[in-house]
């Protein structure tokens, strides 16, 4: 079956390979600055690397992927045979991504609807993995773009950082919270709250910050439906392994759970030992062959 559109997401959504090939989501990079040098998201620069490039002290920044490299993914879409694309990216009050998809539909051989998805991680993987799940039964365009929007309010982030430094750096997190947060040796609770980052809790050691990202994790996940689960971080997968077995032992039938490590882009703002969880209401055929 012909479909009639194709879904766009950019990197920041974690999403692993493997599940973006089996439901042709088609994922454009963001780009990771070292040293002033730009390096698009991927095999050549992986969320190893930037963690590499920030123990030895390098700058690294990150910037939206360009209007070209939109519009090119958007002619791709053309070519292979849509009509349509539904293009779906990291929330536009923390990234200028959405602007940018914006300015490249303007110039897109086939008509394109950007999808803000107030959110980033697994929370805009699993709104994506839903759209593309729908656009593959052949689906419309206004109900792949309708049915991202769907999971993507639906969904919940929460995670915790071992360091506020790289938030800081990143422009995240006012200077004096930070070296509010390093100076008393907390570890903050954040989540998305209306589409930015916002510390919604704090406590005083590392694992009481995972333990409590779980609580809110299950709490959120009390009101789903079908609640997926996507655990994520960086250099801890022994911490996202034990917690993938107790979500699943707890919750037993859960139509999706899985770990993954996060992007290059967000690795540079987390740093190492970043932990997050994201929750998002899924579509009976997400979890089908």
């Amino acid at each position: 079956m012909r479909q009639k559109c194709l879904v766009v997401v950019d990197s920041s959504a974690s999403v692993p390979d493997a599940m973006a090939g089996r439901w042709n989501l088609d994922v454009v990079p963001l780009e990771v600055i070292v040293d002033g040098e730009p390096h698009p998201e991927g095999p050549g620069m992986t969320s190893e690397d930037v963690l590499a490039a920030l123990d030895t002290g390098r700058s690294v920044t990150t910037s939206q992927p360009s209007v070209g490299v939109l519009l090119e993914a958007y002619r791709s879409a053309a070519e292979a045979g849509a009509e349509g694309v539904v293009s779906v990216h990291i929330s536009g009050e923390v990234s200028g991504t959405v602007n940018a998809a914006t300015l490249a539909a303007r110039e897109s051989p086939i008509p394109v609807e950007v999808v803000d998805s107030r959110t980033l991680a697994m929370a805009l993987g699993y709104a994506s993995l839903a759209a593309a799940s729908l656009a593959k039964e052949g689906a419309s365009m206004a109900e792949v773009a309708e049915e991202a929007r769907r999971v993507a309010a639906s969904s919940s982030l929460f995670f915790t950082v071992d360091s506020l430094e790289y938030l800081r750096r990143g422009g995240r997190v006012p200077r004096v919270a930070a070296a509010l947060g390093e100076a008393l040796s907390v570890r903050p609770i954040l989540g998305m709250v209306g589409g930015e980052v916002e510390a919604i809790g704090r406590v005083r050691t590392t694992v009481r910050a995972r333990e409590r990202v779980v609580a809110l994790c299950e709490e959120a996940m009390a009101s789903l439906s079908r609640p997926g689960v996507a655990i994520t971080g960086l250099r801890i997968p022994w911490v996202m392994d034990d917690v993938v077995q107790r979500l699943g032992e707890r919750h037993p039938g859960l139509p999706m759970i899985l770990g993954a490590s996060l992007s290059a882009a967000l690795a540079a703002h987390g740093g190492p030992g970043t932990f997050a969880i994201a929750v998002a209401d899924l579509p009976l055929r997400l979890g089908q062959g």
